[in-house]
This record gives C-alpha cells, structure tokens and sequence, in this order.
C-alpha cells in the first residue's frame, strides 16, 4: 500500500480525474519487489490540454546511498517540517534535467504542486504535477539530461491539438527519452485561451 501526503490543486473536473488515474498507474507500474535493490526512475506523463499542457513527474530515487541521504535530510529538520522537507527535496530532484520548450523558448511553469509517498518498505516516492500556458501552436519539446532514468508518455484526449502524422505513439512508455517532441496546432478556444489564462492564479 501507498500512503501519500502532500498537496494538489484545487479540483479542476476531469483534468483533475486523469491526473489522479495517471498518477496512480505510475506508482503502481513503478513498484519493485520487495528487498531487491533498484535504479532511480523519473515517469513522465505529458498531458495536453485546450490552452496548456500538464506535466506529470514521478520520481524514485535508487535504492541504497541515494535514498538514505534524502530520508536523512528530512529527518534532520524539526518534526513540523519534516514532509516539507522531503516533498520540497524530491520535487527539486524529479524536476531538476527536465527541461519544456515551444519552438525553442523555455516555457514558464504556471503552478506546481507534489506529493510525497511512501510504499510498505518505507521507500520514497513524489508525484508532481506542472502546469505551462500552451496558447498558440508549436513544437513542443521535453528534454531530459538524465535519459537513462526517464520514461515519457503522452496523452491528447480531449483538445485534438497534437498533430498526429510524426508524433511518438500515444499512451506508452518511450524509455530513455533524451528529447521528445510533440508538434501542437492551435487551441480551438483561440483568444479565449489567453484570457482564461490571464486570470489563473499561479502557485509557488
């Protein structure tokens, strides 16, 4: 069993139900027998939506030194900010060789939000969802520099927008992603991407 803290944003509909259901295949795909040592692992769901995309990011640190020195550093704060600690630690790790571009320009998270779990072997985990305005189209680009953990996967249920003639197959894991590349048309929305965007509130 699975036993998560931590933050999400504010319910969004459906958006939010995917995002849920994803996150919960991540972990339960992720998870290696008991007792046996592993290698760190970084799943990457790319989420696109009408006027932005969605990055879902969970993160394993291997097993050994690697996870021993983050439970470490979150033990070492004071008892009210130990979750803090861990979830902040394994957020900045997970996200840290990412890198999301359009046509080349580095895209500005407008919320980020993670949880941190721990399975029965007192293992951690954190899940992190990013949210990027996305209003116009372009070629979208998800670099890793640690290509050797990722494994990326898309989904484009909804909004039509990923132009399908070149794109990685839908729905799978693609391991070892160095670069991934999606080509976006236009929101159907158009202007009224930029606006609703406009009036979201951004988080820390």
């Amino acid at each position: 069993m699975i036993r998560a803290r931590g933050l999400w944003p504010v319910a969004r509909g459906p958006f939010l139900m995917r995002c849920v259901a994803t996150l919960v295949a991540i972990a339960l795909a992720g998870q290696p027998a008991w007792g046996h040592s592993f290698p760190s692992v970084r799943t990457v769901v790319v989420q696109v939506e009408s006027c932005e995309i969605a990055l879902l990011v969970g993160f394993r640190p291997a097993s050994g030194d690697a996870t021993e020195r983050i439970l470490a550093r979150a033990v070492a704060q004071p008892s009210t900010r130990g979750w803090d600690a861990l979830r902040q630690s394994m957020g900045a790790h997970a996200m840290a060789p990412l890198v999301v571009t359009l046509d080349g320009v580095a895209l500005v998270p407008t919320s980020v939000r993670a949880k941190v779990a721990l399975d029965d072997g007192g293992r951690p985990m954190v899940f992190v969802l990013v949210t990027y305005a996305a209003p116009r189209a372009g070629e979208l680009a998800i670099a890793s520099k640690d290509p050797r953990t990722t494994r990326i996967s898309w989904q484009d249920r909804d909004s039509g927008r990923v132009v399908l003639a070149n794109a990685p197959a839908q729905a799978r894991w693609h391991d070892h992603a160095a670069s991934f590349l999606l080509r976006l048309a236009a929101p159907a929305e158009g202007p009224a991407c930029a606006r609703s965007l406009s009036h979201s509130p951004s988080s820390p």
